[in-house]
C-alpha cells in the first residue's frame, strides 16, 4: 500500500472516516437546542466539567450530566464584546484548576479592536483580564487557547492582516505566546513567530504543539514544536515564506525557518482544526473547506499523510472527549467517527 504522498507504509491500514449528526444523548446537542442558529467555535472536553463556545458569544457548561448556559458575552463581557463581522466573535475556551479562560474580540469607543483573554472563576462570579492585544482589522486573530502538562497557558495570535508584524519580535501579532496567569501577569513569552493566522493550536500528551497555519494564496501547513521551552523561539517564516515556498526577496533563509511537517497547495484552503489521537498514534486535522486528513509519524521521524477525504461541510475545529473518545466537529456540532480495518476507534 502507498499513502497519498507515495511513501510505502509498513503498517498500512484501511481507514474510513464518517461525519454525522450526533446522537440526542450528547450534551452539546442538547445545549445548542436552547438557542437557535449558533456556530460552535471551540470545545473544552478534557475534564469533568466540559465547555462549548459559540462565535455569537455564548458559553455552555456540562456538569453531572446537566448542561446550562454559564456566560453570555453580549451582556456580561469584561470588555465590550464585538461580533460577528469578519472573523470576530467568541473564539476559544480552556479550563484548569477551577478557572476558565476565554478569548474573544472587543471594540472600544474609538472603534479599535482587540483580542482579549479573560479568566473566570468556575462559578463565573469573578473575572480578570489576562491580556488585550490590538488588531488592525477584522481577521487574522488566531486566538486558540491550550494548556501544556505543566499548566502553562498558550495563546495563538494572528498577524491582524499586517504581514510583517509576524516577524517583528517587539509586537505580539503573528506569534504563539505563553501567558503568565499568576498575579504578577508578566510579559508573555514568545514561543514561535512568523505566523499568518493560527486558527488552532493543540498540545498532545507528550507536550508536542501542533500549529495549523491558515495560508494565503498558495500553501496550507502544519507545524510541530517538539520543545515548548526552547530558549530560542521558532520562526515559521511568514510573510517571507508561506510553508516552504518563498514569497519575497529577503535575507531570511529557509534553513533558519522551522519547516512544516505537512503542507498542501490545494486551493481553496485554510487549516482550522486538529487533535492528536493517541489510540491510533495519528494527528487528525481539518480544513475550513471540508478536507479531513490524518498524519502519522514514521520510524525515521518524518510525518506521512495516511488518509485524506473531502466532506461537504465547513470545519472550524475538533473537540475530543477524553472519556467517551467521541470527536465533535465545529461549527455545526457534528460527530466524526474513525474506522481502522473496520474497527471503530472512537466509541
Amino acid at each position: 500500500h502507498k499513502d497519498l504522498t507515495g511513501t510505502i507504509l509498513k503498517d498500512a491500514k484501511k481507514i474510513e472516516i464518517s461525519v454525522k449528526n450526533p446522537s440526542n444523548s450528547n450534551w452539546p446537542n442538547k445545549a445548542l437546542k436552547e438557542l437557535k442558529n449558533l456556530n460552535v467555535t471551540r470545545y473544552d472536553l478534557s475534564g469533568d466539567v466540559q465547555y462549548l463556545a459559540t462565535k455569537e458569544g455564548f458559553l455552555f457548561e456540562s456538569k453531572n450530566n446537566e448542561s446550562r448556559l454559564v456566560l453570555d458575552l453580549n451582556n456580561d463581557a469584561n470588555s465590550p464584546f464585538y461580533c460577528c463581522s469578519g472573523e470576530s466573535g467568541f473564539f476559544s475556551v480552556a479550563s484548569q484548576n477551577n478557572l476558565v479562560y476565554v478569548s474573544y474580540t472587543s471594540q472600544d469607543s474609538n472603534g479599535i479592536r482587540f483580542l482579549v483573554v479573560d479568566e473566570y472563576s468556575m462559578n463565573f462570579s469573578k473575572v480578570r483580564n489576562i491580556i488585550k492585544i490590538p488588531n488592525t482589522g477584522e481577521s487574522h486573530f488566531g486566538s486558540s487557547l491550550s494548556f501544556d502538562s505543566l499548566g502553562k497557558l498558550y495563546l495563538s495570535v494572528g498577524d491582524s492582516g499586517a504581514q510583517f508584524e509576524a516577524q517583528n519580535l517587539n509586537t505580539l501579532n503573528g506569534k504563539i505566546l505563553r501567558l503568565d496567569v499568576s498575579d504578577l501577569k508578566l510579559v508573555p513569552e514568545v514561543v514561535a513567530y512568523g505566523i499568518r493566522n493560527p486558527w488552532v493550536v493543540t498540545i498532545d500528551s507528550k507536550d508536542r504543539m501542533f500549529v495549523m497555519q491558515c495560508g494565503w494564496q498558495n500553501v496550507e501547513a502544519v507545524y510541530l514544536l517538539n520543545d515548548l521551552y526552547s530558549d530560542i523561539p521558532a520562526n515559521f517564516g511568514w510573510p517571507v515564506f508561506e510553508g516552504s515556498m518563498r514569497m519575497r526577496e529577503d535575507p531570511l533563509m529557509f534553513k533558519d525557518v522551522l519547516a512544516p511537517i505537512f503542507e498542501t497547495t490545494k486551493r481553496p484552503g485554510c487549516l482550522t482544526a486538529g487533535v492528536y489521537l493517541n489510540d491510533i498514534e495519528s494527528f487528525l486535522f481539518g480544513d475550513y473547506y471540508g478536507f479531513i486528513r490524518l498524519l502519522k509519524q514514521q520510524e525515521n521521524g518524518e510525518w506521512d499523510l495516511i488518509h485524506e477525504q473531502k466532506e461537504a461541510t465547513n470545519i472550524w475545529g475538533f473537540g475530543l472527549d477524553k472519556k467517551t473518545r467521541k470527536i465533535f466537529v465545529a461549527p455545526n456540532n457534528l460527530e466524526l467517527e474513525i474506522l481502522v480495518d473496520q474497527v471503530k476507534f472512537n466509541q
